[in-house]
C-alpha cells in the first residue's frame, strides 16, 4: 500500500471548469492519493531481478459549487500494470533494490451530478515509466517488511467517451488530459520462496 502526491495541472483545470468549487474546496495541482499494489519478482542474475507489478491508484472528490445548490462528484482510478527491472544489494537481514521500469497504464473517470441525475465515464490508456528503491527488513526466513519510494511519470492522454469521442468543456473549450507525476512511499511486506 502506498500514498503518493500526484500532480495532473490539465486534469485539476478540467475538473475545477466543471464543479466550480467553493473558494475552501478549491483543488490543488498536487493532492495526495493512495495506491494498491502487487509485485511477483524472480531473481534472473546474482545481482539482478524482473517483476511484474499491478497498482491501482484512486482518488474521490465530493464538490459543493459557489452557490451552495449544485453537487459534483468525480472519482477516478488507473490500472497499472509494469515491468520492473531491479539491482539488488544483499546484506545481513536486509535487502535493498532500485531500478525502474515501463508499462501501459489505463484511466477510468467518472463524474456524476446528483442535483440533476446524471454522470458521465471516460476513459484513456497510455504510457507510464517508474523509478524506484526499496528496502526489505528480514523478519524470518522467508517474511520481509518494505519500505520504498518512488517517482512515477503517466502519459495516458485525453479522456475519451465509451463511442470514442474526445471530451471538451463546452464552457472553455478546454480538452483534458490524464497526464500525470506522482512521488510516492510504500509500505508493505514481502515473502521469498
Amino acid at each position: 500500500m502506498g500514498v503518493r502526491a500526484l500532480s495532473a495541472p490539465s486534469l485539476v483545470n478540467y475538473m475545477s471548469a466543471v464543479a466550480q468549487p467553493r473558494i475552501d474546496q478549491r483543488l490543488d495541482e498536487f493532492t495526495t492519493v493512495v495506491e494498491f499494489s502487487i509485485c511477483p519478482e524472480l531473481q534472473v542474475a546474482d545481482e539482478w531481478s524482473v517483476g511484474l507489478e499491478y497498482g491501482l491508484l484512486l482518488k474521490s472528490y465530493s464538490l459543493d459549487d459557489r452557490s451552495g445548490l449544485l453537487h459534483t462528484d468525480i472519482s477516478y482510478q488507473v490500472h497499472m500494470p509494469t515491468l520492473l527491472v531491479h539491482y539488488l544489494v544483499f546484506g545481513e537481514g536486509y535487502r535493498l533494490k532500485a531500478g525502474g521500469g515501463i508499462g501501459y497504464h489505463v484511466a477510468r473517470y467518472t463524474q456524476s451530478f446528483p442535483t440533476y441525475g446524471t454522470g458521465e465515464t471516460f476513459h484513456t490508456g497510455g504510457l507510464g515509466v517508474k523509478l524506484d528503491a526499496v528496502g526489505n527488513t528480514k523478519f524470518d526466513e522467508t517474511f520481509y517488511g518494505s519500505i520504498g519510494v518512488d517517482l512515477q511519470w503517466d502519459f495516458l492522454g485525453t479522456l475519451k467517451r465509451a463511442d470514442g469521442s474526445g471530451v471538451v468543456d463546452k464552457a472553455t473549450g478546454m480538452i483534458p488530459r490524464m497526464d500525470f507525476f506522482t512521488v510516492g512511499l510504500t509500505f508493505g511486506v514481502s515473502f521469498q520462496l
